[in-house]
């Protein structure tokens, strides 16, 4: 199964600028989800938008479909914010 573009726009962009370090690549790196997870999760995602509905939080889908746990998320939005206090600062 290829990468969707969405992940693959998620690695780029983390490359790229720090600061745009995007949550899904986030729960990838710490090996609390799966590639295909987040592939998968950003498919549901992409599926409302495309059927005029409000998408949801990637993390509540991830959550929702039992992919991470409350902790999990928590710990990755703390790494996030990290990433981007620390590109603020320079």
């Amino acid at each position: 199964m290829p990468k969707s573009k969405s992940s693959k726009e998620a690695q780029d962009n983390s490359q790229q600028d720090p600061s745009r370090t995007l949550l899904g690549q986030i729960l990838v790196e710490l090996d609390y989800i799966t590639i295909y997870q987040l592939d998968e999760s950003l498919r549901i995602q992409r599926e409302d938008k495309d059927h005029d509905r409000d998408p949801k939080p990637l993390g509540q889908i991830l959550l929702e479909l039992g992919f991470i746990g409350p902790n999990q998320l928590i710990r990755a939005i703390q790494v996030q914010a990290e990433y981007r206090k620390a590109q603020a600062g320079k």
